[in-house]
C-alpha cells in the first residue's frame, strides 16, 4: 500500500504559478535539505519569489512526510502471520477510519469558513451565539485592595533542593510568572470539544521565523496562494493509482493548511484597560498582576481561558485554523469571540502545520519554554537571516545606567525597611545580597564617572563585585532566588502602591518608574552576570552626567546550538546572505561540512537589466579613497559631488546614494553647499538642476514615511529628472525598504562602512574571534607562528564580512522583480580589489563590469547613459518626446513613410513600377482606369450625382481643436494660477463656441488639472482624457 517515494527533482511542488528555473532549483535543494536533516543557508535575491519557494518546498515535504508516516503507521499496526487478504482488509479499515476522523475535522473547519462568508456578506457585527463575559474596564484596570501584605515575599526555605513552601515556588527558568506557567500548563493539553473527537498526535511542524510582524503578515498572504494535496492519500485500488492521485492532488478529502501566528501580549492583548498602558513591560506586568491567585474574582481578566470558557477557546481554535490568518486577524477573532488570543493560541500550536513567530520568541529559550514550544524533530526556517548573529547577540545583551541603579537601590532599601520584620531568614539574606551587589556596581560606576576615564571601555566582573561582602555571594543561588521569588515584581508593585498612597516620592522618580520598571532592567542585568565569561563582556560608556554599563554577547554559537541540535533541519534564508563564511566559522563551527550546506542562486532578471560598476576615480581624475584617514579631504568630497551631479543627468527617475555614516553625510552636505571656483553655483545647486534632493536625518523626530512619500511624489510628478535620496548604510532606509522600478533606477554606495575599530566593543569582538581561532589551531597541530597568523587573518575576515553584509543589503534595495532594471555603482578604490568583489552576492558579481574600475569617469558615465538610453529607454521619456512635438508629426509615425522614393521601384513614380503597368493596385481608378471601374465596380467611388440640392453651410460648421491647445485659450494669469495650485476650490470652464470651435479632438496631452469643456462635439478619446484629468464635458447646441 505504500506509495513509491519520488526524488525531489521529480516532485510537483504545487507552486501557484509557473516557477522560474531558479525557484525549482531552490525548492528541490530545500526539500532534500529537510529530508536529509541538514542545516542549509540559502541566498536568493529579492524579487525571485523566495517566500513562495520556501513555502512550497517545505510544505510539500511536510505533506509527503506526514503521508509516509500515515502509511507506515498503518502497516506497523498489523500483526504478522495473518493471511494477506486479512492484512489488506485491516489496512483499508484503519485507513478509512483515519480518513473519516480527518474528514470530520475538515468539515468542521469548512462550516466555520462558510459561516464567516455568510456573515461577511450580510455585514453583520459578528456576535456569536455563545455568550461571553465582557470585562469591566474599571475593574480590570483598578488597583488591588489596599492590603500591603500582597507585596510580601513568600517563604523561601532552601537553596539545596527544589522544595518550597508555596505553589508559587515552582521550577521556572523563564521570565514569566508562576500563574502564567500554571495557566499554560493547563492549556497544554487543550480542552477538547465533545462534539468532535480531535486527537492530535505529535507531528512534525514547520516553524517560520522573521524579524518583524509586518514581514510575517506578508508571509501569511503568500501562504494563502498555495493549495497542497492532503497528507492522507485518497482511497484507491492500486498503488500506482494512489501515487498518481497523491502527485496530482486528487482525492475526495480536501485538507486545508493549518497555520498559526504567535505574538506578544503587546500585539494580542484585547483587554482595553491593559492595552491602554501602551508600554510592553507595563502591559506584561499588569496582565500578570490581574491573574494572581490573591486577586479578587471581580478584578481578574475575564478573557483569560479557563474551564468556564473552554467552549470559547475551542471556537477560537476553529476560527483560527479555518483559514490562513495573520497576527491582526487573530487579534480580531479573539475580540469577536471574547477570549484572550495571547493565551488561547497556545492550545492551538499542536494542531498547526506551520507556525510563524518573530525572532525573540524563537531565539530566546525562556520565551520558547513559556510558550510551551518544543523544536524537537521539527523544521526551523529563519528568513531575512543576514542579521541572525547580530539578532542573537542583541536579544541576549542588556544594559543598565548608573541612574537606574541608584533608583533600584532606593526602591530595594525602602522595601527592605518596610518588610524587614515580615521576611523569613532566607529572604532577608538574599534581599541583603541583592542590595549589596547593586550598591557595589553603583559605587564602581561612580568612580568611573568621577575619574574622567575614556568615553568607553571594558569592565571586569571582579571590579564591579568588589564591594563589602559581595565576593561571598553565590551567583547561581542568587540567580535562582531572583527567578523564583519574583522580587522585582514585588518591589515594583510596592513602590507603585506607596506612590499612590503618599506624596513622598518625587514626580521624576514616579515618571521614570512608570515608563520602564527599573528593577526589571536591573534584574535582567544581574542575571546576565551569571553567563560564562567567555561568551560576553562588560562595557561602560560615559554619557552626559551618567554612565551606561552594557553586557554584550560576543559569541552566539551556544545560544543557537540548542536549536540546531533539537530541530530536524534548520534553514537560513535571505536575499543577501553573502559573505557566507561567517556562518560556518562563527555560528556553526561545530558542524561538519556534510551537515552544513550553502546555496546561492542568481536573479530572474535578464542579464542586460543590471549593470554593476566599481568606480575608483571621479571628476578631474580624483581618486576615490574613502578610508577613515582620507575621506575628510575637501577636494575628494567636491569630486564626489561633481561625479554624482553628472550621474544625475544620465540616470532617470530615482537615484539613491548610501554614505558610511550620518556624520559623514552631514559633513558632505556642508561642503557641497560651498560655491564652486569661478562660479555662482554650488555642487548642491548643480545636483538640484537635475533632480530634487532629499536626505535622511539621524533625528528621531524625522518621519521616514513622510521622507519616502515626498521622494516618491517627486519621481511620480515626472516634471523633471526625478529625485535624489541621500541615505546611510545601516540606517533606517538601508534595510527593508523597497526601491523598485522608478524609485531606484540607480544605487550608489560611497565608501565601505567599516565599524569603528577604535570602539571597545569591536576591539573585544575581534579579539574574541582571534582568540577562538588561535585555540582551534592548537587542536589541529599548527605551529605557534601559524596559529597567530591564522588568528589575525580570521579577525580581519570577520571585520570585512561585517562591513560587506551592510553593503550587500544596500545594493539589494534596487532590483525587486523580473522586469526591473537598475545601475549599481560602488565608489571607492577598494571595490576594485578582487577580495572585496568576491564578497558581493553572486548575482551582482555576474553583472559586474570589472573594467570600469580602470577607465576614466567620463567613459563610465557614457556606459551608464548607454545602459539606460539604448537598452532601457524610459517609457515616460518616449511619451514626453512625442508630446513635445505634437504640431509636427514625427517621420516614423507618418503613413507616407514608404512613399518617398521615386527613382527606383519604390512607392514613388507610377511609370517605374515594374510589371504594374498604369500603377500598382487601384492607381488611376478615377482617371485612366475609370472605364473599367465603372464597368466592373459600379459605385465604387460613391454615388454619382448631387447629394444636397440646397446645401446650407451652418449645419456643417465644425471647426476642430485638439486637447493640447485647450489651455492656450485660457488667459496667462489664470492659467498660471491653476497650474501652480494657487487657485483651489474652483475649476476653469471653457466654452468653445464663442471662441470659434465646435468639436474637440483627442490629440495631445491634457495637464492633470480638472477642467469643464463645453462644445457641440467630442471625440471618444477627447472625452476620455478630459475625464481622466478629473474634468467634465458638456454638450451645447
Amino acid at each position: 500500500m505504500a506509495v513509491a517515494k519520488k526524488t525531489s527533482s521529480e516532485k510537483a511542488f504545487h507552486h501557484p504559478f509557473t516557477p522560474y528555473d531558479i525557484q525549482l532549483q531552490f525548492m528541490q535543494a530545500l526539500y532534500e535539505c529537510i529530508e536529509e536533516g541538514k542545516v542549509g543557508i540559502f541566498e536568493s535575491p529579492t524579487g525571485t519569489g523566495k517566500s513562495l519557494s520556501l513555502i512550497c518546498g517545505s510544505l510539500s515535504w511536510l505533506r509527503d512526510h506526514k503521508r509516509e508516516i500515515f502509511l507506515n503507521t498503518i502497516d506497523q499496526s498489523l500483526s504478522d502471520g495473518e493471511p494477506e487478504w486479512i492484512l489488506e482488509h485491516s489496512r483499508r479499515e484503519k485507513a478509512r477510519s483515519a480518513r473519516e476522523k480527518r474528514k470530520q475535522w475538515e468539515d468542521r473547519l469548512a462550516k466555520v469558513r462558510a459561516e464567516e462568508e455568510r456573515q461577511r456578506k450580510k455585514c453583520e457585527d459578528g456576535n456569536l451565539p455563545n455568550k461571553r463575559r465582557r470585562l469591566n474596564a474599571e475593574d480590570a484596570g483598578s488597583k488591588q485592595d489596599h492590603d500591603e501584605s500582597q507585596f510580601e515575599l513568600e517563604g523561601y526555605y532552601s537553596d539545596d533542593d527544589e522544595r518550597v513552601a508555596t505553589s508559587s515556588m515552582t521550577k521556572n527558568d523563564g521570565i514569566f510568572s508562576v500563574d502564567t506557567l500554571a495557566l499554560l500548563e493547563k492549556l497544554k493539553g487543550g480542552p477538547v470539544d465533545t462534539n468532535v473527537d480531535i486527537e492530535q498526535e505529535d507531528e512534525v511542524q514547520v516553524f517560520y521565523c522573521s524579524r518583524t510582524h509586518s514581514q510575517l503578515t506578508q508571509f501569511a498572504h503568500e501562504l494563502r496562494r498555495v493549495n497542497l494535496p492532503p497528507s492522507i492519500p485518497p482511497e484507491v485500488d492500486d498503488d500506482k493509482a494512489a501515487a498518481d492521485a497523491v502527485s496530482n492532488g486528487i482525492g475526495s478529502l480536501e485538507e486545508t493548511l493549518k497555520h498559526l501566528s504567535l505574538g506578544s501580549r503587546n500585539t494580542l492583548c484585547i483587554n482595553p484597560k491593559v492595552r491602554a498602558l501602551g508600554n510592553p513591560t507595563a502591559i506584561n506586568e499588569r496582565c500578570l498582576e490581574i491573574q494572581r491567585p490573591e486577586t479578587p474574582a471581580e478584578h481578574k481578566c475575564s478573557f483569560v481561558p479557563n474551564k468556564e470558557n473552554e467552549v470559547l477557546v475551542n471556537d477560537f481554535r476553529d476560527h483560527t485554523l479555518a483559514k490562513v490568518l495573520d497576527i491582526e486577524d487573530i487579534g480580531k477573532i479573539g475580540s469577536k469571540i471574547g477570549v484572550c488570543p495571547y493565551y488561547a493560541s497556545r492550545s492551538i500550536v499542536k494542531y498547526s502545520e506551520i507556525i510563524t513567530l518573530p525572532y525573540p520568541l524563537l531565539l530566546q529559550r525562556s520565551a520558547r519554554e513559556a510558550l510551551n514550544i518544543s523544536l524537537k524533530h521539527h523544521v526551523v526556517i529563519i528568513d531575512e537571516a543576514h542579521n541572525l548573529m547580530d539578532a542573537i547577540s542583541n536579544i541576549h545583551s542588556v544594559s543598565v545606567s548608573l541612574s537606574q541603579l541608584k533608583l533600584a537601590l532606593y526602591q530595594l532599601t525602602t522595601y527592605a525597611r518596610k518588610y524587614k520584620t515580615r521576611l523569613n531568614g532566607s529572604n532577608r539574606v538574599y534581599v541583603t545580597q541583592v542590595i549589596r551587589l547593586v550598591n557595589s556596581i553603583s559605587e564602581h560606576l561612580k568612580t568611573v564617572l568621577e575619574r574622567n576615564r575614556p568615553a568607553e571601555g571594558v569592565l571586569r566582573p571582579s571590579d564591579i563585585m568588589s564591594g563589602k561582602g559581595v565576593d561571598q555571594i553565590n551567583p547561581h543561588k542568587l540567580s535562582r532566588y531572583l527567578h523564583k521569588s519574583k522580587l522585582a515584581r514585588k518591589v515594583d508593585g510596592f513602590i507603585e502602591h506607596s506612590s499612590t498612597e503618599s506624596q513622598g516620592l518625587g514626580e521624576s522618580k514616579n515618571a521614570q518608574r512608570s515608563s520602564t520598571p527599573v528593577l526589571f532592567q536591573v534584574q535582567s542585568f544581574l542575571l546576565s552576570l551569571m553567563n560564562p565569561s567567555s561568551e560576553g563582556k562588560l562595557f561602560f560608556e560615559n554619557t552626559q552626567n551618567d554612565v551606561l554599563m552594557k553586557y554584550i554577547l560576543l559569541d552566539p554559537t551556544n545560544h543557537f546550538r540548542e536549536i540546531v541540535e533539537d530541530a530536524r533541519a534548520v534553514i537560513l534564508a535571505g536575499g543577501t546572505m553573502s559573505p557566507m563564511e561567517d556562518y560556518a566559522d562563527h555560528l556553526f563551527p561545530y558542524l561538519s561540512s556534510e551537515r552544513l550546506r550553502t546555496y546561492s542562486y542568481g536573479h530572474v532578471i535578464p542579464s542586460d537589466n543590471l549593470t554593476a560598476m566599481p568606480v575608483t576615480k571621479g571628476a578631474f581624475n580624483t581618486e576615490f579613497d574613502f578610508t577613515y584617514a582620507k575621506r575628510n579631504d575637501e577636494s575628494l568630497i567636491m569630486g564626489l559631488g561633481r561625479t554624482i551631479a553628472a550621474l544625475c543627468r544620465v540616470i532617470p527617475d530615482g537615484l539613491v546614494v548610501f554614505f558610511p555614516s550620518y556624520d559623514y553625510l552631514n559633513q558632505v552636505l556642508t561642503i557641497w553647499k560651498k560655491l564652486l571656483p569661478n562660479s555662482q553655483l554650488s555642487v548642491l545647486d548643480s545636483i538640484q538642476k537635475s533632480k530634487m534632493l532629499f536626505h535622511e536625518s539621524q533625528d528621531k523626530a524625522t518621519n521616514t514615511d513622510e521622507l519616502l512619500q515626498g521622494y516618491s511624489n517627486a519621481i511620480s510628478a515626472g516634471s523633471g529628472g526625478g529625485a535624489l535620496l541621500l541615505s546611510v548604510m545601516g540606517g533606517k532606509l538601508s534595510e527593508g525598504i523597497n526601491f523598485s522600478d522608478r524609485l531606484g533606477r540607480g544605487v550608489i554606495v560611497v565608501g565601505l562602512p567599516f565599524p569603528n575599530l577604535r570602539s571597545a566593543v569591536w576591539q573585544a569582538k575581534i579579539q574574541h574571534v582571534e582568540h577562538k581561532t588561535y585555540e582551534q589551531g592548537g587542536g589541529q597541530g599548527m605551529s605557534e607562528e601559524s596559529r597567530k597568523l591564522t588568528a589575525k587573518a580570521a579577525g580581519r575576515e570577520f571585520y570585512e564580512n561585517s562591513c560587506m553584509r551592510t553593503v550587500n543589503q544596500c545594493i539589494g534595495r534596487a532590483i525587486r522583480h523580473r522586469n526591473d532594471y537598475a545601475a549599481i555603482i560602488m565608489m571607492d578604490r577598494r571595490y576594485g580589489i578582487p577580495r572585496i568583489q568576491n564578497k558581493l552576492p553572486n548575482w551582482i558579481r555576474q553583472n559586474l563590469v570589472a573594467a570600469a574600475s580602470e577607465q576614466p569617469i567620463e567613459r563610465t558615465i557614457g556606459d551608464i547613459s548607454a545602459f539606460f538610453l539604448e537598452s532601457h529607454l524610459n517609457a515616460q521619456l518616449i511619451l514626453s518626446l512625442v508630446e513635445s512635438s505634437t504640431d509636427e508629426m514625427p517621420t516614423r509615425l507618418s503613413k507616407t513613410r514608404k512613399s518617398r522614393g521615386h527613382v527606383s521601384a519604390g512607392y514613388g513614380r507610377v511609370g517605374k513600377h515594374r510589371k504594374h503597368p498604369g500603377g500598382r493596385g487601384m492607381a488611376g481608378g478615377q482617371h485612366h482606369h475609370r472605364t473599367n471601374l465603372d464597368k466592373y465596380h459600379p459605385g465604387y467611388f460613391g454615388k454619382v450625382g448631387m447629394r444636397y440640392f440646397h446645401k446650407t453651410q451652418n449645419q456643417f460648421w465644425k471647426p476642430v481643436i485638439n486637447l493640447d491647445k485647450l489651455w492656450s485659450l485660457v488667459p496667462a494669469e489664470t492659467r498660471d494660477a491653476y497650474v501652480n495650485n494657487k487657485k483651489t476650490g474652483t475649476v476653469p470652464v471653457l466654452d468653445l463656441l464663442p471662441l470659434g470651435y465646435s468639436k474637440v479632438l483627442g490629440k495631445g496631452r491634457l495637464p492633470e488639472i480638472p477642467v469643464v469643456v463645453r462644445a457641440r462635439y467630442f471625440s471618444k478619446e477627447a472625452e476620455r482624457k478630459i475625464k481622466d484629468a478629473g474634468g467634465a464635458v458638456e454638450l451645447v447646441a
